[in-house]
């Protein structure tokens, strides 16, 4: 099963972040963690109704899970045994008008960074939970019920880091004009990148205590 939040994301002008929580099937993407983005990870088609903005990064934060089922006497029970969250990028949905434009292009790596930070914080958060097993248990008359009360359950688990990373992307475009004050967007990205490698350390720890 995949849930995908969608985050929808123009630069260097912002038009919009929109979120929103729905199922979708695989697409041609490239993940985060085969690197930053390049010129060639763009390869949509920049729309003539937006003529004044310059890039558009389509970034899904996903969530896939693994759980266990059980029945005994006619009654159902169901708990999360594994999650993984991860980020990625969608080329055929993401454009850009000036592919040469370096500090455009490190703008729009910072977006994916928020992405990415969004996915581990979760992954850490959620793992920390699924100690106590009941936290992500339902039981119920049928195998349906169940895993619908599961899918409820983790999409509302998800749906406060999803307003708090809202507000982050926004906050970085304003932070930062959109990439056009060079000292704030250096701030930012620096950032970025030890809060990187922070949660990165802790989701490695995570790992090995599993």
């Amino acid at each position: 099963m995949r849930l995908t939040i969608v985050v929808s994301i123009f630069c260097l002008n912002a038009l919009s972040v929109g979120f929103a929580l729905a199922q979708d099937s695989d697409s041609k993407s490239r993940r985060y963690d085969q690197g930053p983005l390049v010129k060639k990870d763009y390869q949509g088609a920049a729309p003539d109704s937006i003529k004044k903005f310059a890039a558009s990064t389509e970034i899904e934060v996903r969530y896939e899970y693994r759980y266990q089922l059980h029945q005994k006497n006619q009654r159902f029970q169901i708990y999360v045994s594994d999650l993984d969250v991860y980020s990625i990028m969608l080329p055929k949905k993401s454009w850009n008008r000036q592919l040469y434009n370096v500090r455009l292009l490190d703008h729009e790596q910072g977006h994916f960074d928020i992405g990415e930070i969004f996915a581990l914080e979760a992954e850490i958060e959620i793992a920390r939970k699924m100690k106590d097993k009941r936290r992500f248990l339902s039981t119920g008359k049928s195998k349906a019920s169940v895993l619908a009360k599961l899918e409820e359950t983790l999409s509302q688990e998800f749906s406060h880091i999803v307003a708090e990373m809202k507000e982050e992307q926004i906050a970085y475009d304003n932070a930062t004009n959109h990439g056009l004050d060079r000292k704030a967007q250096k701030l930012a990205r620096d950032s970025h990148s030890e809060k990187l490698k922070a949660l990165q350390k802790k989701v490695k720890s995570l790992a090995g205590h599993q």
